[in-house]
Protein backbone atom coordinates (compact mmCIF):
# COMPACT_ATOMS: atom_id res chain seq x y z
CA UNK A 1 0.00 0.00 0.00
CA UNK A 2 1.27 3.48 -0.88
CA UNK A 3 1.87 5.97 1.88
CA UNK A 4 0.19 9.35 1.40
CA UNK A 5 2.57 12.32 1.42
CA UNK A 6 0.60 14.82 3.54
CA UNK A 7 3.34 17.50 3.56
CA UNK A 8 3.27 17.48 -0.26
CA UNK A 9 -0.53 17.72 -0.28
CA UNK A 10 -0.41 20.59 2.22
CA UNK A 11 2.16 22.32 0.01
CA UNK A 12 -0.18 21.83 -2.97
CA UNK A 13 -3.03 23.58 -1.12
CA UNK A 14 -0.66 26.37 -0.07
CA UNK A 15 0.49 26.74 -3.70
CA UNK A 16 -3.07 26.89 -5.07
CA UNK A 17 -4.00 29.53 -2.48
CA UNK A 18 -0.95 31.66 -3.27
CA UNK A 19 -1.17 31.40 -7.05
CA UNK A 20 -4.87 30.99 -7.79
CA UNK A 21 -6.83 32.11 -4.74
CA UNK A 22 -9.43 30.83 -2.34
CA UNK A 23 -12.07 29.48 -4.75
CA UNK A 24 -9.67 27.11 -6.58
CA UNK A 25 -8.30 25.96 -3.22
CA UNK A 26 -11.85 25.20 -2.03
CA UNK A 27 -12.39 23.26 -5.28
CA UNK A 28 -9.22 21.27 -4.62
CA UNK A 29 -10.35 20.33 -1.11
CA UNK A 30 -13.89 19.61 -2.30
CA UNK A 31 -12.53 17.19 -4.88
CA UNK A 32 -11.06 15.11 -2.05
CA UNK A 33 -14.55 14.45 -0.59
CA UNK A 34 -18.02 13.33 -1.68
CA UNK A 35 -19.61 16.63 -0.49
CA UNK A 36 -21.27 18.93 -3.01
CA UNK A 37 -20.31 22.18 -1.27
CA UNK A 38 -17.17 23.50 0.37
CA UNK A 39 -17.35 26.95 1.92
CA UNK A 40 -15.96 29.53 4.27
CA UNK A 41 -18.49 31.31 6.44
CA UNK A 42 -17.60 34.46 8.37
CA UNK A 43 -19.07 35.19 11.76
CA UNK A 44 -20.53 38.69 11.73
CA UNK A 45 -22.22 39.30 15.07
CA UNK A 46 -24.91 36.62 15.27
CA UNK A 47 -24.97 36.00 11.50
CA UNK A 48 -22.92 33.53 9.48
CA UNK A 49 -22.15 35.01 6.04
CA UNK A 50 -20.94 32.90 3.14
CA UNK A 51 -17.82 34.66 1.92
CA UNK A 52 -16.57 31.86 -0.36
CA UNK A 53 -18.59 28.90 -1.64
CA UNK A 54 -17.59 26.18 -4.07
CA UNK A 55 -20.54 24.24 -5.54
CA UNK A 56 -19.50 21.08 -7.35
CA UNK A 57 -22.58 21.44 -9.58
CA UNK A 58 -21.93 25.17 -10.14
CA UNK A 59 -25.50 26.15 -9.25
CA UNK A 60 -26.31 29.39 -7.46
CA UNK A 61 -28.15 28.95 -4.16
CA UNK A 62 -29.28 32.16 -2.52
CA UNK A 63 -29.90 30.37 0.78
CA UNK A 64 -26.15 29.94 1.13
CA UNK A 65 -25.54 33.65 1.63
CA UNK A 66 -26.32 34.41 5.29
CA UNK A 67 -28.18 32.75 8.14
CA UNK A 68 -28.49 33.33 11.88
CA UNK A 69 -25.75 31.55 13.83
CA UNK A 70 -28.26 29.79 16.06
CA UNK A 71 -29.90 28.25 12.97
CA UNK A 72 -26.70 26.75 11.54
CA UNK A 73 -24.57 23.74 12.26
CA UNK A 74 -21.73 26.27 12.32
CA UNK A 75 -22.71 27.17 15.88
CA UNK A 76 -21.56 23.70 16.97
CA UNK A 77 -18.28 23.95 15.03
CA UNK A 78 -17.58 27.33 16.61
CA UNK A 79 -18.41 26.08 20.09
CA UNK A 80 -16.61 22.71 19.81
CA UNK A 81 -13.86 23.53 17.29
CA UNK A 82 -15.19 20.85 14.94
CA UNK A 83 -18.59 19.37 14.20
CA UNK A 84 -19.78 16.59 11.90
CA UNK A 85 -23.17 15.12 11.09
CA UNK A 86 -23.56 12.55 8.35
CA UNK A 87 -27.34 12.30 8.25
CA UNK A 88 -28.96 15.21 10.12
CA UNK A 89 -32.57 14.17 9.58
CA UNK A 90 -31.90 10.87 11.36
CA UNK A 91 -30.22 12.54 14.35
CA UNK A 92 -32.86 13.85 16.74
CA UNK A 93 -30.28 15.97 18.57
CA UNK A 94 -29.22 17.80 15.41
CA UNK A 95 -32.52 18.56 13.70
CA UNK A 96 -32.11 21.83 11.86
CA UNK A 97 -34.72 24.37 10.83
CA UNK A 98 -33.17 23.93 7.39
CA UNK A 99 -34.26 20.29 7.08
CA UNK A 100 -33.90 19.15 3.52
CA UNK A 101 -31.35 21.86 2.75
CA UNK A 102 -28.37 20.58 4.73
CA UNK A 103 -28.28 16.87 5.44
CA UNK A 104 -24.56 16.36 6.02
CA UNK A 105 -21.99 18.75 7.43
CA UNK A 106 -18.35 18.74 8.45
CA UNK A 107 -17.10 22.05 9.83
CA UNK A 108 -14.03 23.40 11.57
CA UNK A 109 -13.57 26.66 13.40
CA UNK A 110 -11.37 29.23 11.69
CA UNK A 111 -9.57 31.16 14.41
CA UNK A 112 -7.68 34.44 13.89
CA UNK A 113 -4.14 34.90 15.20
CA UNK A 114 -5.51 36.69 18.29
CA UNK A 115 -7.63 33.61 19.08
CA UNK A 116 -10.98 35.13 18.17
CA UNK A 117 -13.26 33.17 15.80
CA UNK A 118 -13.24 34.25 12.17
CA UNK A 119 -15.94 31.75 11.20
CA UNK A 120 -15.99 28.23 9.80
CA UNK A 121 -14.59 26.13 7.00
CA UNK A 122 -17.24 23.60 5.99
CA UNK A 123 -18.07 20.75 3.68
CA UNK A 124 -21.83 20.18 3.37
CA UNK A 125 -24.44 18.54 1.21
CA UNK A 126 -28.17 18.06 0.76
CA UNK A 127 -27.53 14.28 0.74
CA UNK A 128 -26.08 12.10 3.51
CA UNK A 129 -22.28 12.14 3.27
CA UNK A 130 -19.34 11.37 5.50
CA UNK A 131 -15.76 12.47 5.72
CA UNK A 132 -12.85 10.08 6.04
CA UNK A 133 -10.97 10.32 9.33
CA UNK A 134 -7.71 10.97 7.49
CA UNK A 135 -9.30 13.81 5.55
CA UNK A 136 -10.62 15.42 8.73
CA UNK A 137 -7.08 15.24 10.17
CA UNK A 138 -5.64 16.73 6.98
CA UNK A 139 -8.10 19.63 7.19
CA UNK A 140 -6.84 20.47 10.69
CA UNK A 141 -3.48 21.27 9.07
CA UNK A 142 -4.61 23.07 5.92
CA UNK A 143 -7.60 25.13 7.04
CA UNK A 144 -5.45 27.67 8.93
CA UNK A 145 -3.68 28.41 5.62
CA UNK A 146 -6.84 30.18 4.40
CA UNK A 147 -6.71 32.85 7.10
CA UNK A 148 -3.88 34.69 5.38
CA UNK A 149 -6.19 35.24 2.37
CA UNK A 150 -9.33 36.31 4.24
CA UNK A 151 -10.23 39.85 5.26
Amino acid sequence: MHEIDLPAQTAAVRNVLANHGIHPALALLNDRTPYRYTAIYKLNGEIMEAVHVFDRNAEYRSWLKAVPLDKRFCQFAIREGEFTTQHASKDQHQVSPYDGLVESYHGRLLRREDGSPYGTFIHFDVEPRSIAEGEATFLQDVIPLFLEYLD
